[in-house]
């Protein structure tokens, strides 16, 4: 007989717990999960002023969202994507990160929608396209690969 695997997925309020009891208090900086679907989320980045460098390039008067913020909030974004498929009980560390910028990213809210590109056992293949403010192409791609493991077994 054919038995089904046991789905582990978890909702929006269960992946944000998870995330303040994985994450180092660095890495939270008010994320709202927005969408939860199969294999995707999306997520957003409420923008503070200390995200932002004034008037760069010199003399442009432009604000600019810092490149590494977004960068950990795409991390971010990418590893709730993942425990949201896989559940609470695997650690998922990082085994490769990439990202391309786009376009500058101004002082709107920071959208990530993120992907499962693969599901493996041991390795998850992932992505997330960001967005500043109302903007509807993204000013950023990330591309990520992360080992899993079981937590009981380490």
């Amino acid at each position: 007989m054919f038995r089904r695997k046991e789905i582990n997925r978890l909702d929006a309020a269960e992946v944000l717990a998870l995330l303040r009891r994985n994450l180092p208090s660095v890495d939270h900086r008010g994320e709202v999960i927005e969408e939860l679907g199969e294999s995707h989320l999306r997520m957003r980045l409420p923008v503070v002023p200390e995200y932002l460098s004034r008037d760069l390039p010199p003399g442009s008067g432009q604000v600019v969202m810092s490149a590494p913020v977004m960068m950990g909030f795409a991390d971010t974004a990418l590893y709730a994507c993942i425990h949201a498929v896989y559940g609470e009980s695997v650690l998922a560390a990082i085994v490769s990160f990439n990202v391309s910028f786009f376009s500058v990213a101004g002082a709107g809210d920071v959208t990530a929608v993120a992907r499962l590109l693969r599901k493996g056992k041991s390795l998850a293949f992932v992505e997330a396209h960001l967005y500043s403010g109302a903007a509807t192409t993204p000013c950023a791609q990330v591309t990520a690969t992360y080992a899993i493991r079981n937590a009981q077994r380490g």
